[in-house]
């Protein structure tokens, strides 16, 4: 389990590194959300935790909202001031999410029905995200190792 989260984060850090273009992207939806007062509300118990616990956290998912609970998991020995990481499950253990948040944008990656769902700010506007899909590569849909 260890293993398929390290996965999990690697792949989420790459995908933070390399942001999509709308056009390289299959949108699921869009959302509003105010990742500044999630923010604050993180700041507000970090002071008192080391580690906070037990955070939860309703984002949409490609068949409506669902809640999440989330403990923060610090990729280093410290936390990182202004930056943070959280991962956790929805309700029902099904679905995996991994979000990073800092003071003015959220992103993260979410794990539905064995595919990976992307979370990132909308660029153009104030306090909206979208949640999507990459579009395969092309040529790459019949690649297999032989």
């Amino acid at each position: 389990m260890k293993t398929l989260f390290i996965q999990f984060l690697l792949l989420f850090l790459t995908s933070c590194a390399t942001a999509q273009k709308t056009e390289d992207m299959q949108v699921i939806k869009e959302f509003s959300f105010s990742s500044g007062n999630l923010f604050k509300e993180i700041q507000r118990n970090a002071v008192n935790n080391p580690l906070i616990k037990d955070l939860k956290i309703t984002l949409p998912t490609p068949a409506g909202e669902e809640q999440f609970e989330v403990v923060e998991y610090n990729v280093g020995e410290k936390r990182v001031p202004g930056f943070y990481t959280f991962r956790g499950s929805s309700e029902d253990g099904q679905k995996i999410l991994t979000l990073t948040i800092e003071q003015k944008s959220m992103s993260g990656m979410m794990r539905y029905n064995g595919q990976n769902f992307y979370i990132e700010k909308v660029k153009s506007a104030k306090n909206k995200y979208r949640l999507y899909l990459p579009k395969p590569l092309q040529n790459q849909e019949n690649d297999n190792v032989k």
